[in-house]
């Protein structure tokens, strides 16, 4: 989760960026089969969301860029900080370990995650946000319980596009935290 001072960061250094370009049809062409159905890693791809943080209500604007240097490694780029992940024919993950998507994509699927048990918990999921309306998409939940507190993401991948809603709540005694993602638009990157 980003905390207030990090949002602050992205949020203000997007404040001054351009517009993030128009929003594709939600009916975009997902011609892809298996992972990359759902989480389509195209070199050149800009998305960009509506963020909201809890508490407090701020809203904010994330833009994520997509490079591929290879065909086994991706780069989701914030604020010209890149995440690098590590991509198989059957799973998506971080370098230092934690695995995005994986096969069977099959409702009760686990793996191990960022920072806990992910469970694939929906593969028939709609969801309507900024970018527009999608079907058939997949949902995971990942999950922490420790004694000090516990920590739930849920991430919505629709074909065609990746990740359309990504949402963590954060359980610290009688303080919750919650992080909101919604998909606002999503396409190539505008070359001039």
């Amino acid at each position: 989760m980003v905390g207030r001072r990090g949002l602050a960061f992205v949020l203000l250094a997007f404040g001054c960026s351009a517009p993030p370009p128009a929003a594709a049809p939600a009916s975009a062409p997902a011609a892809a089969s298996g992972l990359a159905r759902y989480l389509p890693l195209e070199d050149g791809t800009v998305l960009a969301y509506d963020t909201v943080t809890e508490p407090g209500g701020e809203h904010g604007l994330l833009v994520l860029e997509i490079r591929r240097p290879n065909a086994e490694t991706a780069e989701l780029v914030v604020a010209g900080k890149a995440q690098r992940l590590r991509v198989t024919a059957s799973s998506v993950a971080t370098y230092a370990g934690g695995i995005l998507l994986r096969e069977p994509l099959q409702a009760g699927a686990a793996w191990k995650g960022d920072f806990g048990h992910v469970r694939l918990t929906r593969i028939d999921r709609g969801l309507t946000v900024g970018a527009g309306t999608f079907t058939g998409c997949v949902e995971t939940l990942e999950e922490l319980a420790t004694r000090e507190g516990e920590k739930r993401t849920t991430t919505v991948f629709c074909p065609g596009v990746g990740i359309a809603l990504r949402e963590t709540e954060a359980e610290q005694g009688a303080e919750r935290q919650s992080e909101r993602i919604l998909l606002k638009s999503y396409g190539a990157k505008f070359s001039p």
